[in-house]
């Protein structure tokens, strides 16, 4: 072969080349990606206090609960089952330990809980957070 179509082709390779992983290292390393609005609106109702013994006959739950939704007509809803909502609490409550619910990870547990059943009362999968505005166990 001719030396100039040796130097031809490498040439041709190596820019070919430059352009292919040039190509890749621009998408998975420079490549910034667009700032995304991931902002929810959500909705907060105020469940009221709560005062209930916990499984043992001398510990004591006094807390106030607030849920928060994506769906606003959620909200007329909760305000309907209010009874019902605040008995399944009163009932999950009633159930855990003191020892379980104060530390972080038993009071994670309980809040997962308290979002499970209200989602099943309510029949939604809309409701996002439980928040304990007062928390006190004696």
């Amino acid at each position: 072969m001719n030396f100039r179509k040796i130097l031809l082709y490498s040439l041709i390779g190596f820019v070919l080349s430059g352009i292919f992983f040039g190509t890749i290292l621009y998408f998975t390393v420079f490549r910034v990606p667009k700032e995304v609005s991931n902002y929810v609106e959500t909705y907060k109702f105020h469940l009221g206090s709560f005062s209930t013994n916990l499984s043992h006959q001398r510990s004591f739950f006094k807390g106030e609960i607030t849920v928060e939704t994506t769906d606003k007509s959620l909200l007329k809803n909760l305000d309907e089952k209010n009874a019902e909502l605040r008995d399944q609490i009163i009932k999950t409550i009633i159930g855990q330990k003191p020892e379980d619910i104060l530390n972080p990870e038993g009071q994670q547990e309980l809040r997962q809980e308290l979002i499970r059943i209200i989602s099943e009362v309510m029949a939604s999968d809309k409701i996002t957070n439980v928040y304990f505005t007062d928390y006190i166990i004696q």
